[in-house]
């Protein structure tokens, strides 16, 4: 990983509550995942089944996208870009 990669990962946690716009959806940054994705939950009120550990559903739960941070060739990724997430971010 680069320097400028390095200083960034330093600069995820910070991240985390801060509201984001990804797939039209108004979304909160929740978790960082090993310094390499982030998720996303939508704020809307949309929801997503969830199933047991048997596979059956039993409640309801909003939406979470996973959302990753660098691509293979250690840029930005497309996706982090395209929810704004990349102004929030050091030059």
């Amino acid at each position: 990983m680069s320097n400028s990669n390095e200083q960034i990962t330093a600069h995820l946690l910070t991240l985390i509550g801060r509201q984001v716009i990804y797939q039209q959806q108004q979304c909160e940054i929740i978790e960082l995942l090993d310094d390499s994705e982030f998720v996303l939950q939508a704020l809307e009120d949309d929801t997503n089944i969830q199933p047991s550990q048997y596979g059956e559903g039993h409640r309801n739960v909003p939406v979470t996208y996973v959302v990753p941070i660098f691509d293979g060739a250690g840029d930005l990724h497309p996706d982090l870009i395209a929810a704004g997430l990349d102004a929030l971010l050091p030059s």
